[in-house]
């Protein structure tokens, strides 16, 4: 966000004033909990290209990282999340040297209001600004079987480093969910040496797809302007508009629409389905990666426009398939949980109930058309389902009881598309408050790309730094805050 503000104040008025502050009570500034210092298992699950905070300077990391020692990751390859991390912080570090003012407050913002200005609370003292932009991340632990405060129970695997110490090399060790994070965890568990049996367990027992390899191709027909198309010309989306708009792009780069067909339709799943994956890696065929490209590019602003049913539709059948297909594992993990499956030491539980405690203290899972199983050690593994982090929650109540911001249907505040300004109660885009992230994932799918955020924030700050050229009226020097 500091980077995009920079930029357009920069393009528009270099000699704006920008004086910006950010609320933040974690322990680990500008990298989160996601990319914190950690075992390098908790690996980033999108090539290292895609992961500048600048998004219109694609080099900017791969800058970083040869600058730093870490050019081996430079391009189509993965990187240990706390590289990233190192890479987030030097570059908010040189971004607030390019600003006029800066003010880093290590408390949760707890309230925002709107007046005459924007007030913002903490629990010390109030604070008044021209802008608020909240970026206050998604839900990082979860608890979908009331677990939480057991013993050796985890509502998050992270960090690693810290989680797994305390595991015994020998035993039984439950995770819930079979995503990325859960393949973070098993591959932490085995570099720590763990012999017990490791089971990832889920309703569906659907790991990730496997990346295939990257293809050169730029989007024509599946883009924003595409969908923007489409609603200017009848009014409304649906998602046959999207299915066809996929077949036309499928078409024109030669790519197989059976391909996704029977991705999406699959009765494969757990390591059957990683095994034939594995199998036609190298078989030529592009459907997968130009999926990626769509959902990375467009899949926001498909979203917005889909009726309230279709988007529960798609949400109810569909999110899981779509989270496979769009955070894939790199192939030199999966060829490690497939070693680990044929070795006896992993497995996968499909159609699981319910996790609780017995008397002995053993945790116990039960799963449709299967027996009882017991485990020593439980964790979570299950990302937050695009839930707001827990903080924003006082932030998100107070404004909607204010009638300062409305509600999405499917969860978040609602946001105007193209410069995610919050819409109030009355249906109207609030110039000096504006929502990133989480916060709006009813509203925007989020899948929470660092691209997918770096092209968002930079949506916000043309809208600022544009609002405030325009009405020249400003009381005093323009200020964004992060809460």
């Amino acid at each position: 966000m500091m980077e995009s503000l920079i930029r357009v104040r920069d393009l528009l008025n270099p000699y704006a004033y920008l004086d910006v502050t950010v609320f933040d009570p974690s322990p680990n500034p500008w990298c989160g909990p996601n990319y914190a210092p950690d075992m390098p298992e908790a690996l980033t699950n999108v090539y290292t290209s895609d992961m500048s905070v600048r998004y219109w300077d694609t080099e900017h990391v791969a800058d970083w990282l040869k600058a730093n020692g870490y050019a081996h990751f430079v391009g189509t390859m993965f990187a240990p999340r706390a590289i990233i991390g190192k890479y987030f912080q030097d570059s908010a570090k040189k971004s607030i040297a390019c600003m006029n003012a800066f003010e880093y407050i290590r408390e949760q913002a707890t309230k925002v209001t709107l007046s005459d200005c924007v007030a913002v609370e903490t629990p010390t003292r109030n604070y008044k600004f021209d802008y608020v932009v909240l970026c206050t991340g998604g839900a990082t632990s979860s608890d979908p079987y009331g677990l939480q405060g057991q013993d050796n129970f985890f509502s998050t695997p992270y960090p690693l480093k810290e989680t797994l110490n305390s595991i015994g090399a020998e035993e039984r060790v439950g995770i819930i969910g079979s995503g990325l994070s859960a393949v973070d965890l098993t591959l932490g568990l085995i570099a720590k040496n763990h012999r017990g049996p490791i089971t990832l367990m889920s309703r569906r027992g659907l790991l990730p797809s496997v990346r295939r390899p990257p293809v050169k191709y730029s989007l024509q027909y599946f883009t924003v302007k595409g969908v923007e198309d489409i609603v200017a010309a009848k009014g409304s989306l649906s998602i046959r508009d999207l299915i066809k708009l996929t077949y036309r792009e499928l078409d024109h780069a030669g790519a197989s629409k059976q391909e996704i067909i029977d991705e999406v339709l699959s009765e494969r799943y757990g390591i059957d389905r990683l095994r034939h994956q594995m199998a036609r890696l190298d078989d030529g065929e592009i459907a997968d990666q130009l999926c990626i490209k769509i959902l990375a590019t467009a899949c926001e602003d498909a979203w917005y426009f889909l009726s309230c049913a279709e988007k529960k539709y798609l949400y109810s059948n569909f999110r899981h398939i779509v989270y496979s297909l769009c955070c894939p594992m790199p192939k030199h993990r999966a060829a490690q949980i497939l070693r680990l499956a044929d070795s006896g030491q992993l497995s996968i539980l499909r159609g699981l109930r319910s996790v609780s405690k017995d008397e002995q203290g053993h945790f116990v899972a039960f799963a449709e058309g299967n027996s009882i199983i017991r485990f020593d050690r439980v964790f979570s593994a299950i990302s937050g389902e695009n839930r707001p982090s827990p903080m924003a929650l006082p932030i998100i109540e107070g404004l909607l009881k204010t009638g300062q911001a409305s509600p999405h249907p499917l969860g978040g505040l609602n946001v105007e598309r193209t410069t995610s300004r919050l819409i109030d109660a009355h249906n109207r885009p609030q110039t000096r408050l504006y929502a990133l992230g989480n916060t709006v994932s009813g509203a925007l799918y989020i899948f929470n790309g660092v691209f997918l955020l770096a092209r968002r924030s930079a949506h916000v700050a043309q809208s600022i730094l544009e609002y405030q050229k325009n009405t020249e009226t400003a009381r005093h020097s323009p200020r964004s805050i992060y809460a």
